[in-house]
């Protein structure tokens, strides 16, 4: 079904825009071929019944004993008035030229006397059957009978007049012109009233009647849907981040501010300690900050290299070992003997330190902290699980915006500034990966990145 919605021209711009003006210019050609026969004299000769070329020469054997021309016209013009037409073959004239109608040739008239046989001609809303030719003294007349034929039906072009059939034509393609230029023009219009709102600040602006359509059209306005929601989300998420870093900056400050307080009023070096602890917790935290937002702009450039990533994971985890070794957890890992790959080592060394510190904050002492590494499908897979309490559902994929915390069990207190899973997830995008969350069903949290290995 798809397939076949795919050849519908009507869900493509190009399409439409195609098939009316091919109905314009059919309208147009239609229209010049119909005026051209309706403008061409249609005049049609057939051969003339035996039966009924006999009953119309009885018909003209009463008026042969006329005296004269003009008694002959007399009398059939007492008869029937509109119904006889005469030529005189001598001169090949017409004597009864106001019978004949305004479109009709008389040359046809003046060609038929001469034959020696009669015809039936067919011209337009008459017929005429002739010549019956009569000797009145001197005078050779042909005489002509006039019938009125049958009206046409209404779908024969040529029973319609010529001005009704030109301005039909013109109605026609003026409603097909317009037709297409509000197609196009009318979304467009919505398209741009959207724009200038969005521009104005309504963050909320979307256009609701042109991603309705299946063509061009409304690829541009699902387009515009998802520009807009994507600057939407981007202010939102700039508004908050400066926020949080305005609310994460005045916290170290203000216990620093205190400690210095107290060390000037009680005159001792107490404080000293807990003034460092603040001003380094405040100087990771814009090292922190200043590596995710050069991420987040896109401005640090990787520096691409070939490392076995299972040596790198090794260093990682016997570095942390005696921060695990002190809450009384086991870090095992599960990973081939050499894995090489091409990415920038110093990043995905903090990514995954960034994880692994995670792990071990926020996991119970006399835990395990599981690091398992393969590869499916030119995939490389590497999965760190705790057996903390976990995330609830819903909060698995907020947990890498910056300075987002679940609960009261993931705070500052433990030492966290809020932007490490955020900033892990900057960098595995960086690398053209995936991240995600999950809850393990006998309880912990699991990180899982995704790794193109090319």
């Amino acid at each position: 079904m798809k397939a076949l919605a795919r050849l519908n021209p009507f869900h493509y711009l190009a399409g439409r825009i195609f098939l009316w003006f091919w109905l314009v210019l059919l309208s147009a050609v239609f229209a010049t071929l119909a005026l051209s026969r309706a403008l061409t004299e249609q005049t049609e000769i057939r051969r003339l019944p035996n039966s009924i070329s006999q009953q119309l020469q009885q018909q003209l054997q009463r008026f042969a004993d006329s005296d004269s021309t003009a008694t002959l016209l007399a009398r059939l013009q007492q008869d029937n008035p509109r119904r006889w037409l005469v030529v005189d073959t001598g001169n090949n004239s017409i004597l009864t030229p106001d019978l004949l109608p305004r479109d009709f040739d008389p040359h046809w008239l003046t060609e038929l006397s001469q034959l020696s046989r009669p015809r039936w001609l067919k011209h337009h809303h008459i017929s005429l059957a002739g010549p019956f030719v009569l000797r009145i003294g001197e005078d050779t007349l042909a005489l002509y009978q006039q019938r009125q034929r049958p009206p046409q039906p209404w779908w024969r072009l040529s029973a319609i007049p010529q001005q009704v059939l030109l301005l039909f034509t013109l109605v026609i393609s003026a409603v097909a012109s317009l037709i297409l230029a509000l197609s196009i023009s009318r979304p467009l219009r919505e398209l741009l009233q959207r724009n200038l709102q969005f521009a104005d600040g309504q963050l909320q602006s979307r256009v609701t009647r042109l991603i309705k359509r299946q063509d061009e059209l409304g690829q541009l306005g699902h387009s515009f849907n998802t520009m807009a929601e994507r600057i939407s989300a981007l202010l939102t998420n700039q508004q908050r981040l400066l926020r949080d870093i305005s609310h994460e900056l005045r916290s170290p400050l203000a216990r620093a501010q205190l400690a210095l307080g107290l060390t000037e009023r009680q005159q001792t070096l107490e404080q000293v300690p807990r003034l460092k602890q603040e001003l380094d917790r405040l100087d990771a935290m814009l090292d922190e900050l200043l590596t995710f937002s050069k991420l987040d702009a896109g401005q640090y450039q990787l520096e691409q290299q070939q490392f076995d990533l299972t040596g790198l994971l090794t260093e990682i985890i016997d570095v942390n070992q005696v921060e695990a070794d002190a809450r009384q957890q086991q870090i095992t890992l599960s990973a081939p003997e050499q894995l090489l790959i091409n990415a920038d080592s110093r990043l995905l060394a903090r990514a995954i330190e960034n994880i692994l510190r995670n792990a071990i904050k926020y996991g119970p002492c006399h835990s395990e902290i599981s690091c398992q590494l393969q590869v499916q499908q030119q995939q490389l897979l590497l999965t760190i699980c705790d057996q903390g309490p976990g995330i609830a559902p819903d909060q698995l994929s907020a947990i890498f915006e910056p300075f987002y915390r679940t609960s009261s069990s993931r705070n500052s207190s433990t030492g966290g500034t809020g932007l490490g899973l955020a900033i892990v997830a900057q960098i595995i995008r960086q690398h053209g990966g995936q991240v995600s969350a999950s809850n393990q069903h006998s309880g912990g949290l699991c990180i899982r990145l995704q790794l193109p290995l090319h």
